[in-house]
């Protein structure tokens, strides 16, 4: 099993939530997630991202699936990377 995780900063925190909902639209939609958990900052500190995403699938074909899936690239990557200024990615085994 993978675990893809991704923080964003984004350009305004204000959309927080939307973006929260935006990423846990594609459960259920993005077959290859077998779970998927979304969380928003609360200490806002100079160091802190405002969302947080953890996926995980079942290998590293399922992750190239799920980067791949259309509904992921559009809206949901289209959208995030509107609102967000920066973000960081990690993948590993679980």
């Amino acid at each position: 099993m993978i675990k893809h995780i991704v923080l964003f900063k984004l350009k305004d925190p204000a959309c927080a939530e939307k973006t929260r909902e935006m990423l846990l639209s594609m459960k259920g939609v993005v077959q290859q997630i077998r779970e998927i958990e979304v969380g928003i900052d609360y200490a806002h500190t100079e160091r802190s991202f405002d969302i947080a995403l953890s996926v995980i699938v079942d290998d590293e074909t399922a992750l190239r699936g799920y980067a791949e899936h259309p509904y992921h690239i559009d809206p949901v990557t289209k959208y995030v990377r509107s609102v967000s200024e920066k973000s960081v990615i990690v993948d590993y085994r679980i």
